[in-house]
This record gives C-alpha cells, sequence and structure tokens, in this order.
C-alpha cells in the first residue's frame, strides 16, 4: 500500500490489509529487525518509527529495534544514531538493540549448504513477535536485498563470513529456512528504493510504499515486480521457494491494496549501473562478500566524483580460488586489479590491494594510480 505523510496510520492500514492486525498481543515482546546494514540504503527512521508505534499500540510490553550490520562493525550505536534508530528509540521508549554486542543461540544447521553449525542472535530467538522490516534495494550479490537477505544480520560475524565462502543463494536460503518460524511478518520499506550499485552506492528512487505479508518470500516476490524484475530470476528467491520457505510465484498471491501496476518501475541492477558508470571495466565476484564489494564500490564512487580514470579493465573480488596461471591467462597482468585477502592466490604476477576487505583508499588508489596525498580525501 501507498505511505503517506502519516507512516504509522499507513503501517497500520498496511499490516491490517495482510491480514496481520491481531498479530502482537497485549503483554508481547517485539522485535523490530530493520535493515541497518553498516552503509547507506537503510530501513528509514520513519518505517522504524511507525513499526515501534504500531507494535506499541497493539499492546506490547516491550519493544526492542536492531540489528547485526557488517561483520567488521564492533561498536553499532554510533551508526545507529546516523541512521536516526537512536533517535527514534528515545522518543518511542523502544530499546537499542546491537546485536554484535549480545549472545547468540548455537544450533546445529544439519545442512550441507551452511556449516556445521550457526549462531542466531538471542534477540530474535526470545522475542515473542519478530518483524522484520528491509528496504527496498539492489545488491551486487543477490540483485536484490529484501526480507531474506535481511536475516543475515541476525547470524554472528563470524557466520555471515562463512557465508561467503560457501554458495551464497543457498546459504541465505538455509537461514532463511532455519528462521522461518520466527519471523511473524516482513514489511518492505519500500518509501525509497534504492538502485544500481547497491549495497553501498546505490540511488534512491521515491517510491512511497509498504509492503507486508506473513509470508518472507511472498512480500520479496512482491517487491521485485514492482522494480520490473520478475520473481523467478533471482536465485535466492527460487531457492527459498524450493525449500517451502514460502511462496514465490505472483500469479498464486492475493496481492491486495495500491494496483502493483500503477507503481511499477525498472529498477537498474547493480552490473548494469556498473557497466553505465565504468563501461571499459569488468568484474569478477563469484562469492564475494559485502566487505570487499562496499569498499570496492565506494573507492570507484570517489574516482568518479572526482573525474580519475580507472587504470584497469578487470577487478576481481571474492574467493575465486584462481590458481596464478588461471589469472594470467584469463585476465592481462597490466590490466587486472586483484583486490582483498580471497584472491591472493593470484598476487606473485598480478597486482593487488591486500586486506580483508582493504581500506577504500588503498583500493581508489590502486584503480588510478592517484594517491591520497594528491588531493583527495582518505575513506
Amino acid at each position: 500500500m501507498r505511505a503517506e505523510a502519516d507512516l504509522t496510520a499507513a503501517f497500520s492500514e498496511a499490516m491490517a490489509l495482510a491480514g496481520l492486525g491481531s498479530l502482537v498481543a497485549s503483554g508481547d515482546r517485539v522485535l523490530i529487525k530493520p535493515n541497518q546494514h553498516g552503509g547507506p540504503g537503510y530501513t528509514s527512521a520513519g518505517v522504524i518509527r511507525a513499526a515501534v508505534q504500531w507494535a506499541q499500540a497493539c499492546g506490547a510490553a516491550e519493544v526492542g529495534v536492531g540489528d547485526g550490520p557488517f561483520w567488521g562493525m564492533t561498536d553499532a550505536m554510533p551508526y545507529f544514531a546516523e541512521t536516526g534508530l537512536l533517535a527514534v528509540c528515545e522518543e518511542t521508549g523502544a530499546r537499542p538493540l546491537d546485536f554484535h554486542q549480545g549472545s547468540y543461540r548455537v544450533v546445529q544447521t544439519g545442512s550441507a549448504d551452511l556449516p556445521p553449525e550457526v549462531g542466531f542472535s538471542e534477540h530474535v530467538c526470545e522475542a515473542d513477535v519478530v518483524l522484520n522490516v528491509p528496504v527496498l534495494k539492489t545488491h551486487f550479490n543477490t540483485l536484490v536485498t529484501l526480507g531474506v537477505k535481511n536475516l543475515k544480520g541476525c547470524l554472528r560475524p563470524q557466520d555471515k563470513r562463512a557465508l561467503h565462502e560457501l554458495e551464497l543463494q543457498t546459504a541465505l536460503a538455509e537461514v532463511a529456512r532455519l528462521l522461518k518460524p520466527r519471523i511473524a511478518a516482513t514489511i518492505v520499506d519500500a518509501t525509497t528504493g534504492w538502485e544500481g550499485m547497491g549495497p553501498v552506492a546505490a540511488t534512491p528512487v521515491q517510491m512511497g510504499l509498504l509492503v507486508a505479508s506473513a509470508d518472507m518470500i511472498a512480500a520479496d516476490a512482491v517487491a521485485c515486480d514492482l522494480i520490473g524484475l520478475d520473481p523467478s530470476q533471482v536465485r535466492l528467491l527460487r531457492a527459498c521457494a524450493e525449500r517451502g520457505v514460502g511462496e514465490a510465484a505472483l500469479d498464486r498471491l492475493d496481492v491486495v491494496g495500491e494496483e502493483l501496476a500503477a507503481h511499477r518501475r525498472r529498477f537498474q541492477l547493480p552490473y548494469e549501473a556498473l557497466a553505465a558508470e565504468f563501461p571499459g571495466l569488468a568484474l569478477r565476484s563469484d562469492h564475494a562478500c559485502s566487505g570487499c564489494a562496499m569498499n570496492l564500490f565506494r573507492a570507484l564512487e570517489i574516482a568518479r566524483d572526482h573525474g580519475q580514470p580507472i587504470m584497469c579493465d578487470t577487478v576481481v573480488i571474492g574467493p575465486a580460488e584462481l590458481s596464478v596461471g588461471q589469472v594470467v591467462s584469463t585476465c592481462p597482468t597490466g590490466q587486472t586489479l586483484l583486490v582483498g585477502r580471497c584472491t591472493r592466490a593470484g598476487w606473485q604476477s598480478v597486482p593487488h590491494v591486500g586486506g580483508c576487505p582493504p581500506r577504500v583508499d588503498a583500493i581508489r588508489e590502486a584503480l588510478t594510480g592517484i594517491a591520497a596525498s594528491e588531493g583527495v580525501p582518505r575513506t
């Protein structure tokens, strides 16, 4: 449904239309899990406030709001202040929660697509009602980051890293399968969507919408349709549907509220944006984690903003498991840059930037050959 100026009323109406009006009972402990991943393009403070106020109006005894951001962020509170999450909590009396500062419940996964055990935040496990409140955004790993991808924030930092050493799509689908019983509803913040080089260099798009469902896969599928993306193209949603996590087929969903066709628009996907911004640059990123990707995209953004040409034609990030010979044969060494510790197999012969993840300024200097001392501030 359309989110008007009064987001609390819009949130309440969306929950009612989705049949979720009585989801919270008097005395419940409610956890609101937004997307506060550590960079730009996060669940808005306005939608978080609306979710808190709705839960309190339903009689919740306690409302917590929190996330476990990027695995390298050991203290999320300054970031939560930047995003407005702390201000919302101070205003409403909700409790701000940095998952990384709390304990985790370790579970045996029983899945070949995950490590033998993973840890989920106790905040997620102990709440009576968990509201999954992602933002509508494109993502270079998974095409989109919506309800399912938002669950990654519930994991221990080491588990987040481990997922990128596996097949990320099926690993996330397994996380969704394991957490499905804990997620009472998914409400996608599409008030402002983000297209292009997500997760950190995306461009805002005003949408003015909320998407709510008890089925997180259905919510993600509808959100995909809103941005002109067939849900069947999203491997993550297909993997979830195959595991019975939810329904991704639009023709099997009962969509109420605003007409989708009236608001549908084609979002630019990450690799389309990269090709448009840097037409001579190819990116190889199999299984890359968000750390290297976030810093690479930020480095490219700074280079673009300063009019600095990119001096290579191929960038490799992620555990490509390339031997030196493979790197040399598939990427001309004089035109290729290896970024991050996972590419170390090719470091002997190919220019590289080390680190896990490398610093933004170090990547930018390697991309452009221009040092920060030549007029570009370090980031």
